[in-house]
């Protein structure tokens, strides 16, 4: 309990300071998702936007990865920080295309470090590939290996009926 205090607190103080600095607006998301890491796995949890000026976002998430394993269910919390290249910024070939991203992120959980390589579609839909590096042993599986997703970001707009978390 007391770790999820300091990520809430460390999460309020990142949008406070994003505020502050002029010109990057959060966003709230819930992203739900398919994971293939040793197993399937079913991701679901918040996550924020931090949306840049030049177009690109800083992508904050905290989520958990839910499988059975040995007729055991496991829930894996996770925590996530990316970086999502608006691909008009980085291709001359891409003149009209404002909403395709191209998207680095690090995961971490108690067993494991994954860094991941992606590409979005509108912000909305993502694949994403990585490898993950066990440290910490597991009782019903193990986190070495490749991994990939999909995922599906949720603007959660519609709840708070206007842009931004103000």
């Amino acid at each position: 309990m007391r770790n999820l205090l300091k990520i809430a607190l460390l999460l309020a103080f990142v949008m406070s300071n994003a505020q502050q600095k002029g010109g990057t607006t959060a966003h709230l998301l819930f992203q739900l998702g398919y994971v293939n890491l040793n197993g399937n796995y079913f991701k679901a949890g918040p996550e924020i936007y931090l949306v840049q000026t030049n177009s690109n976002l800083i992508d904050l998430s905290a989520t958990v990865n839910m499988a059975y394993f040995k007729n055991k269910f496991i829930a894996v919390p996770e925590l996530g920080i990316g970086y999502q290249f608006n691909s008009k910024k980085l291709s001359p070939y891409n003149e009209y295309i404002h909403a395709t991203f191209y998207s680095a992120r690090v995961n971490v959980s108690p067993w494991n470090l994954t860094p991941e390589a992606g590409i979005s579609i509108l912000g909305l839909m993502e694949a994403s590939v990585g490898y993950s590096f066990e440290f910490s042993k597991h009782k019903y599986t193990t986190f070495n290996g490749i991994r990939f997703g999909l995922i599906i970001h949720i603007p959660m707009i519609a709840v708070f009926s206007s842009p931004g978390l103000n």
